[in-house]
């Protein structure tokens, strides 16, 4: 081997490795169709591949299309497709051509927020700091209540205090309070995602003043009433699944000296649980969209949103699933 080729040969072997499949840059025919796009029908196992014909519409079944167009997941179609079943969980559809959501690239959200939703997560972790100098947990809830708490004197006092006392609780010396800086901006760039979905999640139980205005616009007709009820009662296992995500994450938060102190980990949890959460919120989103733009006395529509409602939730909590315990039987089987 020349010299030249060593030298070839160790650049290579020391070069930055390049991350593949960045785009579903699908090569056989059939993705090449107008319109053609992936998405996971709520009633499916496994995602489908929309294929708009003109005036027809067909919509194959992932495993079904592979072995029509004999894709193995050993070349790349198959595997981009197994990327696909991965995006599904960040993203509502795939496209040919679409850039692979952040999340399977690298674990960052492939979503932005607005600054206001970074804002918050760094006041939030602020005011976590504050609360650990007095040995206590933050209880401040609203984005109001913080900004008034953040601004009174005596607090922003204590935040300079608690920056001191957490720079030595990290090894640095008092006064050097780099560290704490640098790791609080970390995970505000993560939390900001879990704020601006806790903003989001709001519009969930609030479509349950639209089931009590069709209870009352309604009230002679038992079997909407009824499946009103049935609906109400589900919704509140729907609004607790991911409420109790929200707790989990709060409570490690609480603990801010040890978040900061194993904040590679932390980051990850905190992926893990901005994860199921926006997985959560793309099931939501449609139906809380239509509600919010239903006209009450179209008794069709209402009646028809009513039933997808009822059978989006029911499949999940009537036999004590949720979404995600769902979710995970799916993804169970699919590696079977």
């Amino acid at each position: 081997m020349t010299s030249e080729h060593k030298e070839a040969g160790a650049a290579e072997a020391n070069a930055e490795p390049v991350l593949r499949d960045t785009n579903f840059d699908f090569e056989n025919k059939v993705f090449k169709v107008p319109k053609a796009r992936f998405y996971k029908p709520d009633n499916f196992d496994e995602p489908v591949l929309v294929v708009d014909l003109g005036d027809l519409q067909d919509e194959p079944k992932f495993n079904n299309l592979m072995k029509t167009f004999n894709i193995g997941v050993d070349v790349h179609d198959g595997q981009l497709m197994v990327t696909v079943v991965e995006a599904l969980k960040f993203v509502e559809d795939v496209c040919p051509g679409d850039k692979v959501p952040n999340e399977n690239l690298d674990g960052t959200a492939s979503w932005t927020v607005l600054p206001k939703h970074k804002m918050l997560a760094k006041g939030r972790l602020e005011a976590q700091l504050i609360a650990w100098l007095a040995g206590e947990e933050s209880k401040i809830a609203s984005p109001e209540e913080l900004d008034k708490f953040l601004a009174e004197r005596e607090n922003r006092a204590k935040l300079r205090e608690a920056f001191n006392k957490a720079a030595i609780a990290l090894g640095s010396k008092e006064g050097d309070t780099t560290a704490v800086l640098l790791r609080l901006e970390l995970l505000a760039r993560e939390l900001c995602h879990v704020e601006a979905l806790r903003e989001a999640f709001i519009a969930v139980p609030a479509i349950s003043r639209r089931f009590n205005q069709v209870s009352e616009l309604y009230t002679g007709d038992m079997h909407v009433k009824d499946t009103v009820e049935r609906v109400r009662y589900l919704l509140c296992k729907g609004v607790q699944e991911y409420q109790n995500i929200f707790l989990e994450l709060d409570g490690q938060a609480g603990e801010i000296i040890s978040t900061l102190k194993a904040i590679d980990n932390q980051i990850i949890l905190i992926r893990e649980k901005r994860d199921k959460l926006r997985y959560l919120q793309i099931k939501w989103t449609p139906l809380v969209r239509e509600w919010s733009e239903l006209v009450l006395n179209q008794g069709a529509r209402v009646r028809d949103l009513l039933g997808r409602t009822y059978r989006f939730l029911a499949t999940r909590f009537d036999t004590t699933q949720s979404l995600m315990k769902a979710r995970k039987e799916q993804e169970d089987a699919q590696r079977a």
